[in-house]
C-alpha cells in the first residue's frame, strides 16, 4: 500500500511516524528535515494541488492524508475525488469553517451551539466605534487563514485599535474583516475529531498551550506545548462536550454538508463548555501527542471514515501520559532567524522528538521555522511524563532556542 501525506510540519511528521507502524510505503509532500526517516520526501508544495493529483495518479497512491488547511481550502479533496483518488480530508465547502471565522460563528449561532457573543466588521472605522461600547478584555480575530496568528486578546482599547490597524490599515493578515468576541476566561480543551459523513468521533481530548510565555503570558502562537490526557476533565464535562459534538453533527446534516475529514473543535470551559473555534485539519501540536497516545491504526481509521463504517469503538489508546514541549526559534511568534545548526537530538533516547521546522543538509539538522522541534515525554503519570520531557529538552541545542518551562506543571 502507498500512502501520501501532504504537509511540512510537526503534525505531518507525527502522522507519518504513526502510519509507519503499518509497514506501508510512505511519501511526504513536501515533508521536512526529519520526515525522510519514515517517508520519501517529494518536492511538491502542499498548495500545488494539480501537481499532487498528477503525482498520486502516476505513482498509484492508494490513500492521501492532508495535514494543513491551505490545500483543503483550495479544494484538494474535491480534485482528488474527481480523479477517482482516495483522500482523507474535507471538501472545499466544509473547509469554509477554517477559511472564515465569521462563517463558523454564523453556523454556531444558527444551531444554538454555545459560543462567545460576537460582532463582525468589514471597516476599521465601524470596528473602532464598537470598541467604546464593550467591556475588556476582548478577543479580535482576523477572518481567514492566519496560521494560528490572527487572534489578539486586547486588554484595553489601545491594544484593540492596534489589532484592527494590523488587519485593515497595515493589511498584515490578508483579511477583509474581523470578528470581535467577548473574552471567555476558563480552561481550554482541544477536541480533534474524525468526521465520517457528518458523524463526529473525537480522539482523546488534549490541552494546548497557546501563549508564548510561562504563566500564559505574551502573544498567542500556533501552540508551544500540549498534554494528553487532560486530568481535570470530569465525566460530566465529557458528557457536556459530547452533547455539543452531537449538536454540531446534527447541524452539518441540517445544512446539507457531507463532511468527511477532520474537525478540530476548540472549547473554553467556564461555567459550561463554549465553542471557541473550528479548524478543518489535524490540530498542531495536539496531533503530535495524540498520535503517541493512539494504539489504533490511523490508516484503518481514515479508510473507515471514508467508507462510512467508523465507530467510536475503533479508537484504542494506551494508558500512558504525554507532555509535549515545543522548542522554538528566538523571536517567535514574531520575526526570527533560520539556518542554525541543531545538536543533541541523537542524545534523546526516552522521549519522542518531533521535527516541525527543520531542514537536513550534509548530515546535519538546521532550524527552518518558528516552531522547530517538539519533545514529548512519556510516563505513567503527568509528573513522570513532564520530567522526562524537560530532561530531554535540555539535551538539544540551537542558537536562540526558547521553550516554555511550565508545560504540564
Amino acid at each position: 500500500m502507498k500512502v501520501l501525506v501532504v504537509g511540512n510540519g510537526g503534525r505531518e511528521y507525527s502522522i507519518l511516524k504513526k502510519l509507519s507502524e503499518d509497514g506501508v510505503e510512505l511519501f511526504a509532500a513536501k515533508g521536512n528535515g526529519g520526515t525522510s526517516v519514515f517517508a520519501k520526501n517529494i518536492d511538491i508544495e502542499p498548495e500545488d494541488v494539480e501537481s499532487l493529483v498528477n503525482f498520486a495518479k502516476e505513482n498509484r497512491i492508494d490513500l492521501t492524508i492532508v495535514g494543513p488547511e491551505n490545500p483543503l481550502c483550495l479544494g484538494i479533496a474535491d480534485r482528488f475525488e474527481e480523479e477517482g483518488l482516495k483522500i482523507f480530508g474535507v471538501k472545499k465547502n466544509g473547509a469554509k469553517f477554517e477559511a472564515s471565522k465569521d462563517f463558523t460563528k454564523e453556523f454556531l449561532v444558527r444551531h444554538d451551539i454555545p459560543t462567545a457573543k460576537y460582532a463582525t466588521f468589514f471597516e476599521y472605522e465601524k470596528a473602532v466605534e464598537y470598541l467604546s461600547e464593550i467591556n475588556y478584555p476582548i478577543v479580535i480575530k482576523a477572518d481567514g487563514l492566519c496560521l494560528g496568528k490572527g487572534v489578539t486578546i486586547a486588554q484595553n482599547m489601545e491594544e484593540a485599535k492596534a489589532a484592527l490597524r494590523d488587519v485593515f490599515v497595515e493589511e498584515k493578515m490578508n483579511s477583509d474583516r474581523v470578528v470581535i468576541e467577548e473574552f471567555l476566561d476558563g480552561n481550554e480543551i482541544s477536541a480533534i475529531c474524525m468526521v465520517s459523513h457528518n458523524k463526529i468521533y473525537p480522539f482523546e481530548y488534549a490541552r494546548d498551550y497557546k501563549k508564548i510565555g510561562d504563566g500564559n503570558k505574551g502573544p498567542n502562537t500556533g501552540g508551544v506545548g500540549n498534554i494528553i490526557p487532560v486530568e481535570d476533565m470530569s465525566d460530566d464535562l465529557k458528557v457536556q462536550i459530547q452533547k455539543i459534538l452531537d449538536e454540531i453533527s446534527l447541524g452539518l446534516e441540517k445544512d446539507n454538508f457531507n463532511y468527511t475529514g477532520i474537525l478540530f473543535v476548540g472549547f473554553m470551559v467556564v461555567d459550561k463548555p463554549y465553542v471557541l473555534e473550528f479548524n478543518v485539519r489535524f490540530g498542531d501540536p495536539e496531533t503530535e501527542v495524540i498520535m503517541e497516545k493512539l494504539d489504533s491504526s490511523l490508516i484503518q481509521l481514515a479508510e473507515k471514515a471514508i467508507e462510512g463504517t467508523l465507530t467510536q469503538e475503533d479508537f484504542k489508546y494506551n494508558d500512558d501520559y504525554y507532555t509535549g514541549v515545543m522548542m522554538v526559534s528566538g523571536g517567535y511568534p514574531g520575526s526570527y532567524a533560520k539556518g542554525y545548526e541543531i545538536s543533541g537530538i541523537e542524545d534523546v533516547i526516552n522521549s519522542t522528538v518531533v521535527h516541525a521546522g527543520t531542514s537536513f543538509e550534509n548530515g546535519k539538522f538546521y532550524t527552518s521555522g518558528g516552531r522547530v522541534l517538539m519533545v514529548i515525554g512519556r510516563g505513567k503519570n503527568r509528573a513522570e511524563a513532564t520530567k522526562m520531557a524537560y530532561e530531554d529538552v535540555e539535551k538539544i541545542k540551537f542558537k536562540d532556542a526558547y521553550y516554555r518551562r511550565d508545560v504540564g506543571i
